[in-house]
């Protein structure tokens, strides 16, 4: 009888030992995602600060808004405030802004600065998402790869020897890829949304959207423009399942002699990451762990300057905002044809894309700004 009484107390031992070691990892886990969460907060939020982008505004126009308020005597201009359609509007500070890079390379991705041949690669694809903590409302901004900014490009020494005017996919490369490389493209889309402050980007291989892909167990899309050319199914319409062997073709397809495909592909881009983004936030709140997973699997394919911590912080206050149909911008313009005369003697031309200051402006305040309420 004493024996079996000691078998049974040695039992509950073990039972308490099991729950006990359970609640340990259980408040472990916890204790690590907490450290996660703050340390990836704290990181970000000083990593650009949160100045206010320099919209240009008239003289005249702030001026007359100006003597109105004094006038009213009811509240002084605030220097961070910006005029648009005879409104006045204030940058919202709460906002963490990040970049998101398709870079057209095969593989890994090398976390290096190579600036032997400027082989680095070139930024097929630009987003820009913006988490408003405020209004808890995410928005992506599709960029055009081919618009026209100011370009620098660097030697081996790491010096700016020249600036050019040309299409912002290739500041990437031009930085030699690795920390200067996403350096200096944040820079460049910075300058480009009027001095925005970025706090993270990430550029990817192709073959991390294959990961990706096949990770979220394919992905459905209609396609929005004929693309019978790369695919006789895949008609104006059409449904079809993207998996990692066929996702990079699906995005990267367009047709090279006719001006504006870029523009067209973009479309085709952004479509395919709403979809994706909206799979994501879906395994994130079933899986809280899944963001980290997906980081890990990817760190070969990725060269970013968002940790792991930031990412899981990234993560956690995404899920508590609003993604929809109104989430999703796309920079406009005009495409104009750049010939010239290739090696064969050919003639080709350059897809080069001229923004559209106006539209710019105003996906600017109706993402970044508040309208300022003054009272009569």
């Amino acid at each position: 009888m004493k024996r079996k009484g000691r078998k049974k107390s040695r039992i509950r031992k073990i039972a308490m030992g099991i729950l006990s070691s359970a609640l340990v990892l259980l408040l472990t886990l916890v204790l690590v995602g907490i450290i996660f969460y703050k340390s990836g907060e704290i990181s970000l939020k000083a990593s650009a600060g949160m100045s206010a982008p320099q919209i240009y505004v008239d003289a005249e126009e702030i001026n007359k808004i100006k003597e109105n308020l004094e006038y009213k005597d009811s509240v002084a201009w605030q220097d961070n405030w910006v005029i648009y359609d005879d409104k006045v509007y204030e940058y919202r500070e709460n906002t963490l802004n990040f970049l998101l890079l398709g870079i057209d390379q095969r593989g890994s991705l090398s976390k290096e600065t190579d600036l032997s041949d400027w082989s680095a690669g070139q930024a097929d694809t630009i987003f820009l998402v913006t988490l408003n903590q405020e209004d808890k409302r995410l928005s992506v901004i599709g960029i055009p790869r081919n618009s026209m900014v100011d370009v620098e490009i660097y030697n081996s020494e790491a010096e700016c020897i020249e600036t050019i005017y040309n299409q912002i996919c290739l500041q990437y490369g031009y930085a030699g890829g690795g920390k200067l490389g996403l350096e200096k493209t944040k820079e460049s889309v910075s300058e480009l949304m009027c001095g925005l402050p970025i706090h993270g980007v990430c550029a990817v291989s192709f073959d991390a959207v294959s990961v990706i892909t096949d990770r979220l167990g394919g992905i459905e899309v209609v396609v929005p423009d004929d693309m019978t050319g790369y695919n006789s199914s895949y008609t104006k319409g059409s449904t079809q399942r993207l998996v990692g062997k066929n996702v990079v073709n699906y995005l990267r397809y367009r047709e090279y002699d006719a001006l504006g495909s870029p523009t067209t592909r973009l479309e085709r881009q952004k479509a395919f990451m709403k979809t994706a983004a909206e799979r994501v936030m879906q395994e994130i709140k079933t899986n809280p762990i899944f963001v980290r997973d997906i980081y890990e699997s990817l760190i070969s394919y990725m060269n970013t300057d968002i940790t792991a911590d930031e990412a899981v912080y990234i993560a956690s206050k995404s899920l508590e905002c609003t993604l929809d149909e109104q989430s999703f911008y796309q920079l406009t313009g005009a495409d104009k044809a750049e010939y010239f005369i290739t090696e064969n003697g050919e003639l080709d031309f350059y897809d080069d894309y001229y923004l559209d200051e106006d539209e710019l402006k105003r996906i600017m305040i109706d993402v970044f700004y508040k309208e300022v309420r003054i009272s009569d």
